[in-house]
């Protein structure tokens, strides 16, 4: 359901800040408890300036992950690199200004290993994010194929249409593999459109359609099936694989932040989604009727949990 919220993106990462700063209150902390003020005159400004530089830009960069990207993986697993590293460095910084004795040595000890274990997060976190560019240029040399045909590239979302998945679901059985498909719907866009207007519709869901693209594999495929509704095709995917690949799909809608004008406050959605297999001998039809069933009675179990709620509510 959509909601009003006075938030920014730093909403969906409360967490993450928390870590971060509970992360540099540890490290001063540690600091401070075992060690002794040098001398004024055996203290360099140089090495100061330069690893106080380096506690500035690792900030910096944290902020920037942490404003520009969704919940997801990648992002996790940025900030706990950073933030590992950003540990070894204020210790690294506070350390010019104090001296540890030698039953504190083990604190000089441990201001190398959390920045290479940072080190070795962020070499993952970063190869996982290649991956997610993989997948976005994927679909747009996808796109670039079938550029001259305009019918198979839906005009809003950039993603292909319905009929276009169809036919790569029925190519998908005939070469014996097999795979899952889904169907994600946004929980009351009708609402959206009539609040905010269709423009802004549309200009809602090309959102939430490159941020679908960026959570699925380069082998997968997302299409706009119909209205506010898109349809996921998963080859070679286990069950297991399948699910957790709708649930974060599912997870970066909810953490859409989008605003109807620059000073207005962010609006926020929810969608559902089914998840069904895909065999050689099944019937596409079958299994979309099956899935648009499916689809209607998450809806009404919704609607049933809302008027629920409401009637408790006027109940109290």
């Amino acid at each position: 359901m959509f909601t009003l919220r006075n938030a920014t993106q730093f909403s969906h990462h409360k967490g993450w800040l928390f870590f971060t700063f509970a992360t540099c209150a540890l490290a001063s902390s540690l600091s401070l408890t075992f060690g002794n003020p040098k001398p004024f005159a055996i203290i360099s400004g140089l090495d100061i300036v330069g690893e106080g530089s380096v506690v500035l830009l690792t900030l910096g960069w944290i902020v920037a992950v942490l404003a520009s990207r969704p919940p997801g993986k990648v992002t996790s697993l940025l900030i706990m690199g950073l933030v590992f590293f950003l540990f070894s460095m204020t210790l690294d910084l506070l350390d010019e200004f104090l001296r540890y004795p030698e039953s504190a040595v083990w604190l000089s000890m441990i201001e190398s290993i959390p920045a290479a274990i940072g080190m070795i997060i962020m070499t993952a976190a970063l190869y996982l994010w290649h991956l997610e560019q993989r997948a976005i240029n994927l679909q747009l040399r996808r796109r670039e194929w079938d550029y001259r045909d305009h019918q198979e590239i839906d005009r809003i979302t950039q993603l292909y249409r319905g009929d276009y998945w169809q036919s790569r679901v029925t190519a998908l059985q005939a070469s014996g593999h097999n795979g899952y498909v889904a169907i994600i719907d946004i929980n009351e866009f009708s609402y959206f459109n009539q609040r905010y207007g269709q423009a802004e519709g549309d200009r809602y869901l090309h959102e939430v359609a490159q941020l679908v693209v960026m959570n699925l594999r380069q082998q997968d495929l997302a299409c706009r099936y119909a209205g506010d509704r898109f349809a996921l095709l998963l080859p070679n995917v286990n069950e297991a694989d399948a699910q957790d690949i709708v649930k974060e799909v599912r997870a970066s809608i909810c953490h859409v932040a989008f605003r109807y004008k620059e000073d207005t406050a962010a609006i926020y959605t929810s969608a559902r989604a089914v998840v069904a297999p895909l065999s050689q001998g099944d019937s596409l039809t079958d299994t979309l009727q099956q899935l648009l069933l499916q689809l209607e009675d998450a809806d009404r179990v919704d609607g049933d949990e809302g008027s629920s709620k409401s009637g408790s509510r006027n109940a109290a």
